[in-house]
């Protein structure tokens, strides 16, 4: 299979196989797709993990075009389907890999079909200033939960979306020392710091109305 090239930080051109062999710099963990029924509605769940930041861009660009492929073909074998897509992205809800790769609407005037992809983190980190992991003191928000446009609207007699969260309780956070204010790792610079996650996590809300 032709899985194409890539130009890396050196501007070497190498073939995606190379990325393939176990250096998850450049290549994507593979996408976990978990499907069932909630009160009687059909949902597809991908997990995702995309190419860390020490790739550039086209790498997590690669996994958005990828996981926009396995909706599409998840949408078309099973119509009218709810799709959730979530995970660490490695990248922020305006980066190219979410907005044209994937291809996320962050404003629901703009989500025209029940599979198209609404992405409701951009307020949260672009005008709240929330996000899931601090870099350099500035948030990023990595941890995104996008869904198709069937989970959009005010008819709650099926599930609609509610509220986009993310969880930063006070002891989520490092207090103290020279990583204040920063989520709490389980381990930093080689020392056990006995926290959670340098990432802080996110969360949605479906409602339904019941009968």
């Amino acid at each position: 299979m032709d899985l194409g090239f890539y130009v890396d930080e050196n501007k070497q051109v190498v073939p995606y196989t190379n990325f393939m062999r176990g250096d998850t710099t450049y290549a994507t963990r593979g996408f976990l797709v978990m499907s069932g029924t909630i009160l009687g509605e059909k949902f597809h769940f991908i997990v995702n993990h995309w190419p860390s930041r020490g790739a550039t861009s086209p790498a997590r660009e690669r996994a958005g075009y990828q996981v926009r492929c396995l909706k599409d073909a998840l949408v078309q074998q099973d119509p009218g389907c709810k799709v959730v897509i979530m995970g660490d992205m490695n990248d922020d809800p305006n980066n190219k890999s979410m907005t044209e790769a994937l291809g996320c609407y962050h404003k629901e005037k703009d989500v025209k079909t029940a599979s198209d992809l609404y992405n409701p983190w951009w307020d949260m980190l672009y005008k709240v200033g929330q996000g899931t992991l601090l870099y350099d003191g500035k948030w990023n928000l990595f941890d995104q939960i996008v869904f198709t446009g069937n989970l959009l609207g005010t008819d709650r007699s099926t599930f609609k979306f509610y509220q986009s969260r993310v969880y930063n309780p006070d002891y989520l956070i490092t207090d103290e020392g020279q990583f204040k204010g920063i989520p709490r790792r389980t381990h930093a610079k080689g020392i056990w710091v006995n926290g959670y996650s340098d990432h802080l996590p996110t969360y949605i809300y479906l409602i339904k109305e019941l009968k």
